[in-house]
């Protein structure tokens, strides 16, 4: 119960939980079933030992193969559903083994075969309980009473066939021994539970360590992305004086950076729900018309003419969509601030299965593989926006042969 409150308080997750009742059950089923196993390995020693020649007397080979059976069918009872009356049966049938199998003695009295008999049922097929029953509370009690009970009755049985003082000791003995394998296994098993789950406990803090650090990193790359898709490129613009930007056009993008701005301060931009995620309340309420029309609106005034193809319908849900043409804004972006044209070609598509952005100049170009992995402006706000709804991101370019980057996200 203390590991379960553990549990509770530190790791809630309803799918850790469950994972947890799964294992108790399965652990709750290796008892049951290494309590059988000992009990029906102990059942078919002795039984087999019953056909020996001369092991016992002819007469009460009958009787002593339905007690053997009638040991073995309570165990099989008992490992279908834990009870106390199953394992009282278990207790029951055993006692009633050990005692047809001393009344069967042969003439010339007890032997080997017939002794070691007396031991397996005793210790295996009846001692098995202390299997199962160290994971019960209560289970010591228990333990200790069907022991104290079964060593009594060898004890009787044993002098009732006059077995020699001697051998007494060595019978009770190794009685003694084969209950104490099963003891041990039995607590071996039920500290194993405990360390089980504790690791289990213990996995599951660092499975919630790692993903609020991987959601506090996602929501810092989120952030980044945002400043720098808006308000840095407005300050980098007001850097250069504006040059090559219209004033009116410089105006409203920096008004639209404030508004964006305010709306985030504002709480209109929710915590992620999964890493990389967001969905600005303006954005979200966009349909696709108006959002590519407020993509060209940001270029309309600047040095960079662009020409746009295809149709404006495409079928994605709102959070690929916004991520879609913010990822296509910033390629746009890229050929004005790095390319050093005056003009660039977006071609939108939609095959039903992938939606297609291609943005292309015939600009300075450059080398791919030289992109620094701190870049921002490429492999955040464009890769890894991409890759985050399960796109991909090719780049076609080389120095002097201009730049052609492909968007595609499936639908």
């Amino acid at each position: 119960m203390a590991v379960w409150r553990e549990i509770a308080s530190s790791a809630p997750g309803r799918q850790q939980r469950e994972s947890l009742e799964y294992f108790d059950a399965q652990h709750a089923q290796l008892v049951a079933m290494t309590t059988l196993s000992f009990s029906i390995v102990g059942t078919a020693m002795s039984f087999v030992a019953m056909f020996i020649p001369g092991a016992i007397a002819l007469g009460w080979l009958p009787a002593a193969i339905a007690a053997h059976l009638a040991l073995a069918a309570a165990a099989v009872w008992a490992w279908r559903g834990r009870s106390l009356l199953r394992q009282a049966c278990v207790v029951g049938a055993g006692l009633l083994t050990l005692v047809v199998i001393t009344a069967g003695v042969p003439p010339a009295g007890i032997n080997f075969t017939m002794g070691a008999a007396l031991c397996v049922v005793a210790g295996w097929g009846i001692g098995s309980l202390a299997v199962s029953l160290t994971a019960t509370r209560g289970g010591v009690l228990a333990i200790g009473a069907v022991f104290i009970v079964t060593e009594l009755s060898c004890l009787l049985l044993a002098e009732s066939i006059d077995i020699p003082a001697a051998n007494v000791g060595g019978l009770i003995g190794l009685v003694t021994v084969l209950w104490v394998l099963c003891l041990v296994f039995g607590i071996w098993l039920v500290s194993s539970r405990s360390r089980v789950i504790r690791r289990i406990v213990s996995i599951g803090r660092a499975h919630n360590l790692e993903r609020r650090a991987s959601e506090t990193e996602a929501a810092r790359l989120r952030d980044a992305r945002l400043l720098h898709d808006t308000a840095l490129a407005t300050l980098s613009l007001l850097a250069h004086s504006g040059v090559g930007v219209d004033p009116d056009t410089l105006r409203a993008q920096a008004a639209s950076d404030r508004e964006l701005l305010a709306r985030l301060r504002r709480g209109e931009s929710p915590s992620p729900r999964a890493s990389g995620q967001y969905t600005l309340t303006n954005t979200a309420e966009l349909q696709l018309g108006e959002t590519l029309e407020a993509v060209k609106n940001r270029f309309n005034g600047t040095e960079l003419a662009v020409t746009w193809h295809g149709s404006g319908q495409l079928g994605l849900a709102h959070a690929k969509l916004d991520a879609f043409m913010h990822a296509l804004t910033e390629c746009v972006e890229n050929v004005r601030r790095h390319a050093h044209v005056s003009e660039a070609h977006v071609t939108l598509s939609d095959d039903g299965v992938i939606v297609r952005g291609v943005v292309t100049d015939a600009g300075v170009g450059f080398d791919p593989s030289q992109i620094p992995d701190q870049h921002m402006g490429f492999r955040e706000s464009v890769v890894a926006r991409i890759e985050e709804i399960s796109g991909t991101v090719r780049v076609f370019s080389s120095p002097g042969a201009g730049t052609t980057v492909v968007l595609e996200v499936p639908k």
